[in-house]
């Protein structure tokens, strides 16, 4: 087994068990503090993109790369909204966790593409406090401790030694990879003749 196959393969598990846990934890929360029917709703919400997501990337992966990279442009729009909208739900570290595990199936595959995109996705929150800072944010304290201090930053930190392991591992093998198809066509009749 080749280091990128290890490297790839790792990604993909610690990214898996630290997306399930933390989406296992957020979800947690929900059921604690909303009723029954919508908490069931944020659940749906939450597990049904995931699912859908991770499928569509073990099963078609080029596509699932221009649908995550769209995906990662409206999660980065999102997130500027935020500074001007007041979200009392915590979206971004949810919509980051929700993005990750698809990534890193995609990862599976185009390991320097998918680190790339789960690095915008870690990036994200740091730019969103970056423009919090500048547009004068109504926080006090350190904006440092603000970061790590939130589920943000528990969320952010990981992803990005998550993205790091993806970028060496497409770093250190050849981003060739095998066709999705096979790619066999049936003989034409000039050839049969």
């Amino acid at each position: 087994m080749s280091l990128t196959t290890i490297l790839r393969r790792t990604a993909l598990v610690l990214t898996a068990l630290f997306v399930v846990g933390a989406l296992l934890f957020a979800l947690g929360y929900a059921w604690e503090d909303m009723d029954l029917w919508p908490a069931v709703l944020v659940t749906a919400a939450v597990v049904l993109p995931v699912v859908g997501l991770t499928v569509l990337a073990s099963r078609s992966p080029s596509l699932a790369l221009k649908v995550l990279a769209a995906g990662v442009a409206t999660f980065a729009v999102w997130a500027v909204v935020t500074i001007f909208v007041d979200v009392e739900a915590p979206t971004i570290p949810v919509i980051a966790l929700v993005l990750a595990l698809p990534i890193a199936v995609v990862g599976q595959r185009y390991a320097t593409r998918a680190g790339e995109l789960l690095m915008a996705v870690a990036a994200v929150p740091v730019v969103l406090l970056v423009l919090e800072l500048l547009r004068g944010s109504r926080r006090e304290g350190a904006p440092l401790r603000d970061l790590l201090g939130t589920s943000t930053g528990v969320v952010v930190i990981p992803l990005a030694l998550l993205a790091a392991i993806l970028l060496v591992a497409g770093a250190t093998g050849r981003e060739t990879p095998a066709p999705e198809q096979p790619s066999v066509q049936p003989p034409t009749p000039a050839a049969r003749s």
